[in-house]
């Protein structure tokens, strides 16, 4: 009896346990506080050491990753339980706690169930890159509390820093590169500002936010849906993202000056045919001045072949079809619809390749499968609804 007690309590899910987290401080080369340095917590692979197996010592996505304070103090808490190495920096200009450049000689770091493990200070060995001083000139008691956020490639994680009643800021060694500089929460009139670190400091960098006027349009493609993309205007200084609408929509808020259009992260075979402002070619820029500016047009030019996904409905009851219908979801394409014949038939005549989810809408007791599209063929699908 005492077994198949202490036989079920054991098949019995378990609580996770409480994490561990660990604490120290950061100083650059000079001896200074390391201000806003990202430190990461690696969990060491498996057993033994890089020399041990090297074929198979390899390094994960990092489980857990902060930045240090104005005092170069960092705490990172949520570590499951395990052993882990230390970085402060970025990947390959990292230093390992307790010092080191080498992964062989850097500590593993054992962290139990609620323990807090503290003293891991550490000093950089290798300077990231340059440092970058500037003001946001704005009355900041009316702007509010803000930090300059730094985007980019070259960085693994956003940089923030605090922004002083006086609009200062300094921020920490960047690595060298193209990186954005704006402040959040977002203002309104305030795009990102374009960065080129190199190894020398930048000081004297000016964030403003500037008047702004609407500027509206859509996305058109000519033929099949409008896949998954990003909106930018850019200057040589500047840069303004736009969301795009499900329907292909976009507003922007844009200074006064010329913005190029750019249209990224577009799928293969997708390609921007023309910009057009009115019955204007805008395809080298939209100048802004004083006035709102609509009726952009941006044409897409798809692949010539698109994909045709087409399918039946059985096990649900001929009476709901006309209230229900067919949605396939992905991360190329936003989503599709389609109404469902009173056949039980349906049918998407164009669409991207991609992996889809596909759903019925008003029919709960059918939850989801996944519709592989790997090319432009024609695709049949059969949909299952179980009995209710």
């Amino acid at each position: 009896m005492i077994a198949a007690i202490l036989t079920f309590l054991m098949l019995l899910p378990q609580a996770p346990a409480p994490p561990g987290a660990v604490e120290g401080v950061i100083q650059n080369m000079e001896g200074a506080p390391g201000i806003a340095v990202r430190v990461v917590a690696y969990q060491v692979p498996g057993s033994g050491n890089p020399d041990d197996n090297l074929n198979y010592f390899d390094l994960q996505r990092p489980v857990a990753s902060t930045q240090t304070d104005n005092e170069g103090h960092f705490i990172m808490q949520e570590l499951p339980p395990g052993t882990y190495y230390i970085m402060a920096g970025t990947a390959g200009q990292g230093t390992y706690y307790p010092g080191t450049r080498d992964l062989r000689t850097a500590a593993k770091i054992p962290i139990a169930s609620g323990q807090l493990v503290d003293g891991l200070n550490l000093k950089l060995m290798v300077r990231n890159g340059a440092k970058v001083a500037g003001k946001v000139n704005a009355d900041m008691a009316l702007l509010g509390r803000r930090t300059v956020t730094i985007t980019g490639a070259p960085l693994e994680d956003l940089v923030e820093v605090p922004v002083n009643p006086d609009g200062s800021f300094q921020l920490p060694e960047l690595p060298q590169g193209n990186l954005f500089a704006t402040i959040y929460p977002p203002t309104s009139g305030m795009p990102m500002y374009k960065i080129k670190v190199t190894d020398k400091d930048i000081t004297g960098l000016e964030l403003t936010p500037l008047p702004t006027q609407n500027v509206t349009g859509r996305i058109v493609v000519n033929k099949g849906p409008i896949p998954m993309s990003s909106l930018f205007f850019e200057t040589e200084q500047t840069k303004v993202g736009s969301t795009i609408n499900a329907d292909g929509t976009f507003v922007a808020q844009l200074h006064a000056t010329t913005h190029e259009l750019k249209v990224y992260g577009l799928p293969i075979g997708y390609s921007v045919a023309s910009v057009r402002l009115g019955s204007q070619d805008a395809s080298q820029g939209i100048t802004v001045t004083n006035k709102d500016i609509s009726d952009i047009v941006v044409s897409l030019t798809a692949p010539q072949r698109l994909a045709v996904v087409r399918g039946k409905i059985t096990g649900l009851a001929p009476a709901r079809f006309a209230a229900a219908r067919v949605e396939m979801t992905g991360f190329i394409i936003g989503s599709l619809q389609a109404n469902i014949r009173p056949d039980g038939t349906f049918e998407f005549p164009s669409v991207t390749p991609g992996l889809y989810t596909l759903k019925l809408a008003s029919v709960p007791e059918f939850s989801s499968m996944l519709v592989s599209v790997d090319s432009a063929d024609a695709f049949d699908v059969s949909v299952i609804v179980p009995a209710r």
